[in-house]
């Protein structure tokens, strides 16, 4: 069978991420350059732990798929955290959507289907916020939107130190203050302090919670 261009697509339920980096004007070329590194770092750790493509494009936009959909927001939040602890400190609006899509491994910002088309147009339709998660499930979405508010709003008051050490928390497989002072080099009772200041158990439950939701719901699609 001869491969064609469209015997390369993926065609699956999916998770995509869309999103931009804030502000990305007013960074120096140094500093630009060292942000999309991180950027791009980021992205293809994510993208080997959960078996995820990706696209940088337009300078300082991106896109992101896996069919690991539940993970998605997690994915979401640590990109967002490991751009807020870089330095410089950085922020980004990312959208996020579950359902069908096409796309092909090296071309993601070509891919078509329902999720990139609602990953897309609701990142179009961010104002004050910088995340969001959408979804054909009306279930779903009275589910978490609110929730969803909630956790941007949290997320956009955390520091430079508080979402270093917050990420260093959800990124630890032993998730206890031991041993994020041990990763990032810190005292215990530092850590306990910033973490506490940072409600980091709220951000935790946050993601189980979404992660639970989106699984049951893709699991019925």
């Amino acid at each position: 069978m001869t491969k064609t261009a469209l015997n390369t697509y993926n065609k699956q339920s999916a998770a995509v991420l869309t999103g931009d980096i804030v502000n990305s004007q007013g960074l120096s070329d140094s500093e630009f350059s060292s942000v999309i590194q991180l950027l791009k770092t980021e992205l293809v750790q994510y993208a080997s732990k959960y078996d995820g493509h990706f696209d940088l494009f337009r300078g300082d936009a991106f896109q992101f798929v896996t069919n690991h959909a539940h993970f998605i927001m997690n994915i979401l939040v640590g990109l967002r955290l490991a751009l807020k602890a870089h330095s410089p400190s950085v922020d980004i609006r990312v959208s996020a959507a579950v359902g069908d899509v096409s796309y092909r491994n090296t071309e993601v910002k070509t891919g078509t289907g329902q999720a990139f088309v609602l990953s897309g147009r609701a990142l179009d339709e961010l104002k004050s916020q910088h995340i969001a998660f959408t979804c054909s499930s009306p279930s779903l979405m009275r589910s978490t939107s609110l929730l969803t508010q909630f956790a941007d709003n949290h997320l956009s008051g955390l520091t430079q130190t508080q979402s270093e050490t917050v990420l260093a928390y959800l990124m630890c497989e032993e998730k206890n203050h031991d041993n994020v002072a041990v990763l990032l080099g810190k005292n215990r009772s530092n850590v306990t302090r910033i973490l506490n200041a940072s409600r980091y158990k709220l951000i935790a439950d946050y993601l189980h919670f979404m992660e639970q939701e989106i699984n049951a719901s893709v699991q019925e699609m």
